[in-house]
């Protein structure tokens, strides 16, 4: 898995797929009970105004007790930093979950949310959970592809109960019903007691749908747009 992963990466971008090399390196050496290698360092992001803004906005409603958001913003704004930023902005959940789920239609999309996720998270566990790529269910990130994720009984390894995090990339399709299976799943559809769930962020550049379909099945407040 680890071999196809770093293919994966290498397509997409031959300096990542070196810090990906180092990332399993890493994990090699501690599950053979040494010492870890050094991880590389991490360079700060700064992050636009409005990038802030929106951030704040979320951790304001989910200050509030609100657990399923939505995020509208313009093609090109950066929304895959947003959501990658916003990982290590929300705490831990009450039971002490950690865990962050990042889900996507798309192959490019669970591509590029790797990518950001190994540069900006360099001592984090990531896994992909993408056709003959397999999650091991415990990674600090998973990125899935919801195809592959309610395929089978694979989503059957995501315990709810260790994920703070579930986001969502091109949040429009939400409502689809692989997106709607995995959300419940996580205890985030028809759950008396939304407080212990995971915090639900969807991410779009247009959160409106032309077929009908109501995005307020899944999503109770656009807080940024």
């Amino acid at each position: 898995m680890q071999r196809a992963f770093r293919r994966l990466l290498w397509n997409s971008s031959v300096a990542l797929n070196i810090r990906y090399q180092v990332s399993c390196a890493q994990r090699s050496f501690t599950s053979a009970g040494s010492a870890p290698l050094s991880p590389p360092s991490s360079p700060a992001v700064r992050l636009r105004t409005y990038q802030e803004q929106c951030i704040q906005s979320v951790l304001e409603y989910l200050s509030k007790g609100h657990r399923r958001l939505g995020i509208s913003l313009a093609t090109g704004s950066g929304k895959t930093v947003i959501f990658t930023q916003l990982i290590d902005r929300i705490e831990p959940s009450q039971n002490g979950a950690t865990q962050t789920l990042i889900l996507a239609h798309r192959r490019e999309l669970v591509e590029q949310a790797a990518r950001h996720c190994t540069i900006a998270y360099p001592t984090k566990s990531i896994d992909i959970e993408m056709g003959n790529l397999h999650a091991s269910g415990s990674a600090d990130i998973t990125v899935a592809s919801v195809k592959s994720l309610t395929s089978g009984r694979r989503i059957s390894k995501f315990d709810p109960a260790r994920f703070k995090l579930v986001l969502v990339d091109e949040a429009h399709h939400i409502v689809a019903s692989g997106y709607m299976d995995t959300l419940r799943h996580f205890g985030l559809i028809e759950s008396a007691d939304l407080a212990h769930t995971p915090a639900l962020v969807g991410v779009s550049a247009t959160l409106s749908r032309f077929d009908g379909i109501r995005l307020s099945d899944a999503i109770d407040h656009v807080v940024y747009h």
